[in-house]
């Protein structure tokens, strides 16, 4: 099997189109975070965000990163582990704004790094069914 046909060559192309989603998402998110925290509490602020920001990635990320079509169910396990992924970046959100003094404008991009390679694993897992390429 080639290079690219392999599962390390697929999972590595797969891995780069969801960081390029991922970069996208994330200047548009954070860009809309930016203005609501304006006018809203960060945390408020950050949820808003964090919504719109799972249905564009399952969209993006599906058609995109893993090539496959967006069903009914794999939304909602893609909206479940989010759910989780949110719960978890939350309590780190506020660990890093409260807990060590990092500025709320800041705080959701460290965030955003400890979460890439957990969302990429659970975001794959979500919207194909499987971690590794089946067959």
């Amino acid at each position: 099997m080639d290079k690219q046909g392999s599962t390390g060559g697929i999972l590595r192309r797969q891995f780069g189109r969801f960081l390029q989603v991922g970069i996208m998402n994330t200047i548009g998110t954070y860009l809309l975070y930016l203005v609501l925290n304006l006018i809203l509490p960060y945390v408020v602020s950050y949820s808003i965000t964090f919504v719109v920001g799972v249905l564009v990635s399952a969209w993006l990320n599906a058609r995109y990163s893993f090539t496959t079509h967006l069903t009914g169910r794999s939304l909602f396990r893609f909206v479940v582990i989010y759910v989780i992924s949110y719960v978890l970046s939350l309590q780190l959100l506020v660990f890093f704004v409260e807990e060590i003094g990092i500025h709320p404008n800041l705080a959701p991009l460290l965030v955003l790094v400890v979460f890439i390679p957990i969302n990429f694993i659970s975001s794959r897992l979500a919207l194909t069914g499987h971690w590794k390429r089946q067959g």
